[in-house]
């Protein structure tokens, strides 16, 4: 089949790859070959129990689902020479004592949640698994949980995609069943995230992060910090670097990121750990994550034409799961398997 994926970020990405190994015959349509999207930004965070919070079961169990593939892709990227920078261990939630109340609260929605909490999560004594860590004494560890790097997974996957199909660069003005810029194909995929809000009813929100180098730091879990206005999280990756974010403003503003905001990251963090006052900022990061109304993902599919958007903060979370699913669903099963009667 002759297919077409239109938006290269993690989503497009993923779904391009996994067409490559079925054997179809592949165009990404990405708008700029320079314009990193929000898929570049993010912190990578495959952590569908700490986003419970704020998400649905349906949420939950896609991420749940994507945990159990993303080590596969990791796996096979390997395979292939790519170095992909991949760890489970889990995410520490942690609380200053003034913010206690909503630690709680957070505990007991899970249990709300979960009726198997136990098998997932357990209370520990903080200095246990992060001797470092000495502001605090109890957390919650959310044992399943991991992370993968974005950015290098993101490499990897555009280099496969452009050694076994091809990129084409160009800002898509007609986009249709079975056509994108006039061009037919057997199949479309509409990944463009918030390029689409005139065909799918979108909003975006932007968030900001930090990439800090903190050699005097080592936190080997991801931390999320209860705090009175984020769902902040540091997130620990190679060579003593972390990221920090991050913040959730209802915006399509791409600019960079404000002195506000920067300041409530970089406390914050240093609340943490000490470590992290002599903290070299690497990067300053933002991104506008497309966001349906009830903040869940959407797959839409017609004859021709798949479009799966919504994806929120939860990209890396939820994009193995949404593509193994678009890739199942009934009308490209049977145009696949008419192609092949044909």
């Amino acid at each position: 089949m002759k297919i077409a994926v239109v938006g290269a970020g993690i989503c497009g990405s993923v779904l391009a790859y996994e067409c490559i190994k079925r054997g179809y015959d592949l165009t990404v349509y990405e708008q700029d070959r320079l314009k990193q999207s929000c898929s570049y930004t993010a912190a990578g965070m495959l952590a569908p129990m700490a986003e419970l919070e704020s998400a649905n079961t349906n949420v939950y169990q896609l991420g749940i689902r994507s945990l159990e593939l993303w080590p596969k892709i990791v796996h096979e990227l390997s395979m292939l020479n790519h170095s992909v920078f991949y760890r489970t261990g889990g995410t520490l939630v942690l609380a200053h004592g003034q913010d206690m109340g909503s630690f709680m609260q957070f505990q007991n929605m899970l249990a709300c949640k979960l009726t198997d909490l136990n098998n997932h999560a357990s209370t520990i004594k903080v200095s246990d698994v992060e001797p470092e860590l000495l502001n605090f004494k109890q957390g919650l560890h959310l044992k399943n949980e991991a992370q993968v790097d974005s950015q290098q997974v993101l490499k990897a996957l555009h280099d496969e995609i452009t050694q076994k199909g091809r990129f084409k660069f160009e800002t898509v003005d007609a986009l249709q069943p079975n056509n994108v810029n006039h061009e037919h194909y057997d199949w479309v995929f509409d990944c463009r995230g918030l390029a689409a809000k005139s065909d799918m009813k979108l909003y975006g929100v932007r968030g900001e992060r930090i990439l800090l180098h903190a050699p005097e730091v080592n936190i080997h879990h991801m931390i999320r910090l209860m705090h009175p206005k984020y769902r902040l999280y540091i997130v620990p990756r190679q060579n003593h670097h972390y990221v920090i974010g991050a913040t959730e403003i209802e915006s399509t503003d791409n600019g960079p990121i404000s002195v506000r905001s920067a300041l409530e990251l970089l406390s914050a963090v240093y609340s943490v750990h000490k470590g992290f006052a002599e903290a070299r900022i690497v990067d300053m990061s933002t991104g506008v994550r497309p966001t349906s109304l009830d903040h869940q993902p959407i797959i839409d599919e017609q004859v021709g034409l798949t479009r799966i958007n919504g994806l929120y903060r939860h990209g890396y979370l939820l994009t193995p799961a949404l593509v193994e699913q678009a890739l199942n669903m009934p009308a490209l099963k049977q145009h696949h398997q008419a192609k092949v009667l044909l």
